[in-house]
């Protein structure tokens, strides 16, 4: 995995702030002079439907030269940094 998205959900792992998208949970984390979006995963479906966890994802990011959408997917490990931040910073 490139060390830019390494770095895009470490600091996705730390963010206390997170947003309601149409998408799901997602935040904004600044990488590199870049604001990066990272989606909070959500619960998918096998070929049965049944539901089956999916990975948090990096979605796009905004740099000098505009919006770039992107779809990289992270790690377990790196999933679960994202939930468990997520999950802390929306805690009443």
């Amino acid at each position: 995995m490139d060390a830019t998205f390494t770095a895009v959900f470490a600091a996705a792992a730390s963010s206390t702030t997170w947003i309601q998208t149409n998408l799901g949970k997602a935040t904004e984390v600044s990488v590199d002079g870049q604001t990066w979006t990272v989606l909070l995963p959500s619960m998918g479906t096998d070929e049965a439907g049944q539901p089956t966890p999916t990975k948090a994802r990096i979605t796009g990011h905004l740099g000098y030269g505009g919006t770039q959408f992107t779809d990289v997917e992270a790690t377990w490990g790196q999933t679960i940094g994202v939930v468990e931040a997520a999950m802390a910073a929306t805690r009443i």
